[in-house]
């Protein structure tokens, strides 16, 4: 059975290109693989830790499938136990189809099964589909880094570096130590975690780093439009907020500055007063097709209504502001460029001033409809002769 740090080796070795040209070709001689692959940047430390791990020495690479958006690479021994690895394409415009993955490599996977041990890994969205794969084959898997935005099918075992953001399905995350306390997303993921004399991964738990930046990718997506074209403008060919790449958020949160953040604030502020200026201009029309013997049951689910609406107004507006805000102390930490507490305790401050007077507004704008709603009922029609 493959250690842990024998399988994510696995993984980064699927990274490499034109990896097929080595079809029917033995681990034990990698020094040879590394004089012909090309394009990974620590090939020479991958060379060391493959050629240095017994284990892999007994595999050969014996096949490989090649998807629309992945790459299925089945490494084994002679005795025919096998490790499967599944690594996708990393490329913006690729959908993942789980159930069109499952259908081309299932009976593939299921004939090496057959010949004797098999074992399933893969990493971030490879391991994703791995996991799929477990559960369809009631197998078991080890899959590195993947994010668990839903919970992961199957008997997987999901190794996450202790720093890393990964969402709110916790229950087949395995946190592990890293070697240092920085995170580099372009980094081997091998480099990261630490693993001990026996190949397997030192368990950690999740730093507090990790769930704040989790916080965030969970929550940025629902920032609301207006708010965020407050703070950073408008591009009408700017994609949905929840398809930004780290990349692009950490452009945007970058050019924010003490000043341009104050600004934005007084417009937020502005556009909260005018969403629940509507909210409550519905009101006049409403009234005019009230009956009589409706109105006290007419107001009291109009007052709950415009309440509740109002509170969901200020709440949502109030969650953008400190979601961005959020984020913009989390790229920006080392520079210090933004004091967010209290720029935060001041908008909590105000925000809540704004819903309490809002509450008041309320309450007197259907006093002075009901009021005028009862004075044109007692008028008198006005006779003609």
């Amino acid at each position: 059975m493959l250690r842990d740090k024998d399988k994510i080796l696995l993984c980064e070795l699927a990274n490499t290109r034109d990896l097929t040209r080595f079809l029917h070709r033995s681990l034990e001689h990698f020094t040879e693989w590394g004089k012909e692959l090309n394009g990974y940047s620590d090939l020479e430390l991958l060379t060391s830790e493959i050629t240095a791990s017994p284990t892999l020495h007994s595999l050969t690479l014996q096949q490989h499938m090649n998807l629309e958006y992945m790459n299925l690479y089945v490494f084994a021994d002679c005795e025919g136990n096998s490790v499967i690895v599944a690594h996708a394409q990393e490329h913006p415009e690729i959908q993942l189809d789980i159930q069109h993955f499952l259908d081309e490599v299932t009976a593939c996977v299921e004939i090496w099964r057959d010949k004797g041990r098999c074992e399933l890994t893969g990493i971030k969205a490879g391991g994703y589909c791995v996991s799929y794969l477990a559960e369809r084959l009631d197998m078991e898997a080890t899959v590195f880094a993947v994010p668990t935005t839903e919970e992961l099918p199957g008997r997987v075992r999901n190794l996450v570096a202790e720093h890393d953001p990964v969402g709110d399905w916790l229950e087949k995350v395995i946190f592990v130590k890293q070697q240092t306390e920085e995170t580099d997303l372009e980094e081997a993921y091998f480099k990261i975690l630490e693993f001990d004399l026996e190949g397997n991964a030192v368990p950690s738990i999740q730093s507090d780093y990790s769930k704040f930046v989790s916080w965030f990718y969970h929550t940025v997506g629902t920032v609301r439009p207006e708010v965020w074209h407050i703070f950073f403008g408008e591009n009408k060919e700017e994609e949905p907020i929840l398809d930004y790449g780290l990349y692009s958020l950490f452009l945007k949160m970058d050019g924010l500055t003490e000043e341009s953040v104050g600004r934005s604030i007084e417009k937020v502020v502005r556009y909260a007063e005018q969403q629940l200026e509507k909210n409550r201009s519905s009101l006049e029309s409403e009234f005019s097709h009230i009956e009589v013997d409706q109105i006290k049951e007419f107001i009291r689910e109009c007052g709950e209504r415009l309440t509740n609406q109002a509170v969901d107004i200020v709440y949502g507006v109030y969650r953008s502001v400190e979601t961005i805000l959020a984020g913009t102390a989390l790229f920006a930490m080392n520079k210090n460029t933004i004091t967010v507490m209290p720029v935060m305790e001041s908008f909590n401050a105000r925000t809540g001033e704004l819903l309490d007077r809002e509450i008041v507004f309320i309450t007197n704008t259907i006093e002075q409809e009901f009021q005028k709603y009862m004075d044109n009922m007692l008028m008198f029609p006005e006779i003609s002769l």
